[in-house]
Formats: structure tokens, sequence, C-alpha cells
């Protein structure tokens, strides 16, 4: 009998320990791929030697430096964010350390993972910058999945002369959307909503914001229950007129939207290009 207890206590024993062993696998399992997931989808050269003079509100000394916003697969925790996470590689192999890291002007809910970087990056014309680096602990802010630290990822940089296009495209929560933030806001009877943001910031090759006309631009698939497909435009665009690289496309129907596609041709980044055609899926 006491035979009998005790191998029955060994196997509960072990039972348990494979348990407890479960748990910690799939624990690291999860953070092995988030912190996989963790990445720069792209580094904008935007604007070379040509910072404008209101810049020196946030970063001074900063007017007629270098910019180039960096967007990352998840929104930054700001208290880990330094100017000494990156470092710049120029075409020469010489490095460089931003001046100053910015998330602004993207800074309403849900809307950090933009980070602007000014400092000198080099010079489009004999020794332009071709890759970003993270370069020490730069976390996310953990709102929407498990923490993850960007450090060790790296991006190739957009050059100066290429126009902007759509690197994401995200569903946006009601509770987020609903919220009035810096830029308009989408209509009262507005069903899903998704945010595109773009390499760089858009405007009209004015200067002026987007309108009805780009509005009519902008194509969202459709994915309905049955497997059927279509295309529309959004019913509004909001998230305008705050001077960031994001878009809210205010839809008028509850079927999922699944990618965005915008034409080449119609908008400009800040150094006057004009952007590329985009198509992307929609991040959910």
């Amino acid at each position: 009998m006491n035979f009998m207890k005790k191998n029955i206590l060994c196997v509960a024993v072990a039972l348990v320990g494979l348990a407890h062993a479960s748990i910690v696998v799939a624990e690291g399992a999860q953070q092995l791929a988030a912190e996989q997931s963790a990445r720069l989808l792209s580094a904008f050269f935007g604007l070379d030697n040509k910072m404008p003079f209101a810049v020196n509100l946030v970063c001074i000394g900063a007017w007629d430096k270098d910019g180039m916003p960096v967007v990352f697969s998840h929104t930054v925790n700001p208290d880990s964010l330094q100017a000494e996470d990156f470092r710049v590689v120029r075409q020469s192999g010489a490095t460089n350390t931003p001046k100053c890291v910015t998330l602004g002007p993207a800074g309403d809910v849900d809307e950090n993972r933009t980070v602007l970087m000014i400092g000198e990056f080099g010079n489009a014309d004999d020794d332009p910058p071709v890759k970003v680096l993270i370069v020490d602990d730069l976390l996310s802010d953990a709102t929407d999945s498990p923490q993850v630290n960007f450090r060790g990822t790296q991006v190739s940089v957009i050059p100066l002369d290429a126009g902007p296009e759509i690197i994401l495209a995200a569903a946006v929560p009601k509770d987020i959307w609903s919220l009035s933030g810096r830029g308009t806001s989408c209509p009262t009877d507005t069903k899903q909503v998704v945010r595109v943001t773009w390499t760089g910031g858009v405007r009209l090759p004015n200067r002026d914001e987007l309108g009805e006309a780009q509005r009519k631009l902008y194509k969202v698939s459709l994915t309905a229950a049955d497997g059927s497909r279509y295309e529309v435009s959004p019913a509004a665009l909001a998230e305008l007129g705050d001077g960031d690289n994001n878009h809210f496309l205010c839809l008028d129907t509850t079927t999922p939207a699944t990618a965005v596609a915008f034409p080449a041709g119609h908008l400009v980044d800040p150094n006057g290009d004009l952007n590329a055609e985009s198509k992307v899926m929609v991040r959910r």
C-alpha cells in the first residue's frame, strides 16, 4: 500500500512539474514571438538641411537640420525614448546620433509609433544616410500586445527623392476613434475606422490639406463573411489638419476592411516629392 501511495505521489509531482514547464515554455514562446515581431517599418529621409525654423520649439538649434521619421511596428513608450537609442549609418560608413527625437507631431492616442529624428544624417548628393539602427533599449508601451524591445532592429533608409507611401493600415477601436484629438474627427454615424500611416507627412502639392477628391482616391477592400470582396472609398477622411503622417478612413459599413490602396502622384512630402502607389493589408 505504501509503495502504491509513493508511486501515485511521484506521478502527481511529475505531472505538476510538466504542467509548470509547459506554462513556462508557452510564455517563453509568446515573448519570443513578440520580440521577433518588433521591427522598424520604415525610415524616411524627408528633409536634407531644410527643417523649418519652428522646429526650434521642440529641438533647440534644429533649424536647417535633417528630418527623418521612423515608423515602428508597435507604439513606443515615451519614457523609453532617447536620441542615443538611434544610430544613422551613411553611405561612407560614418555614423551619427540624432540631435533630438520626438513622437510629435503624431501625438494622438495610439499614434505614437512614428519617431521624428532631427539632426545631421549626411547629404543626399554625396553621403546619404542608408541605414537606421536601434542600439540601446527602446521599449513598446505594451497597450495592445506584450511589451517588446526594439534594440538590435534596423531598417534601410528611403532616399530623399523617393515619394512617401502608406507603410501601415490598422483597424482602430471605437473607444479610440471616437475621442477628440488634434485633428478632425469621423462623422458620428461611422461604423468602423482604418488608420493609415504614411512614411512621412503628406499634403497636396499646393500644401493644402486633403479634400473630397483625395477621399475618392482612397480605396478600401472589404471582405464579407461569405468570402465575397468589394471595394469602396471611405465615407469621410479624418485626422486632418494636425500635421502628422496619419489619416483616418471613416467607413459607413461594418463589413471588415482588409486592404487599403492609394494611387501615385497626388500628394507630396515636405520635400515636394510626389507619393508612390501604395497598397497594404489592414492589421487587426
